[in-house]
């Protein structure tokens, strides 16, 4: 198996989780994330997991106390299904007993789109589109406006 490519990342979130190890299958098993590497922290025990859902898609998975009280209230992690396959994706999860926050459906916004919580409750959004590829972005707000 060749080394995932290293390359400067201009932004990406990192997540405190209370089992590296667990979360990291879940978001490998359930919703197809490439493990890049773990590393452990003090005392041997995995302290942070990097995995990959698409180049510059990058996510951080790191070891933390159990945190009380809901996680990101009001922010949800977006991620692109380029290939078309949302809806299967979509059924993975749900096959993975995953905890849908917004069932998969059609947008305004001119995309299709399903919200999970992962195990730690953080909300995970993947987002296919657009939908009508010959609707311009005037168009597209000038549809949504408010009469």
């Amino acid at each position: 198996m060749s080394q995932p490519e290293f390359y400067p990342m201009p932004s990406f979130p990192i997540l405190a989780v209370n089992d590296v190890v667990a979360s990291s299958r879940w978001y490998q098993d359930v919703l197809g994330f490439q493990h890049v590497f773990t590393m452990h922290g003090p005392g041997g025990a995995p302290g942070l997991a990097h995995l990959r859902w698409a180049k510059y898609a990058d996510l951080l998975l790191r070891a933390s106390a159990a945190l009380s009280g809901p996680k990101g209230v009001g922010i949800a992690l977006n991620y692109a299904v380029m290939d078309g396959s949302l809806d299967a994706l979509a059924e993975r999860a749900r096959n993975a007993k995953a905890i849908f926050v917004q069932e998969p459906g059609d947008r305004p916004w001119n995309a299709r789109d399903f919200t999970i919580a992962d195990p730690d409750g953080y909300a995970l959004t993947f987002t296919m589109g657009p939908l009508k590829r010959d609707l311009t972005m005037d168009e597209l707000i000038a549809r949504n406006a408010k009469p």
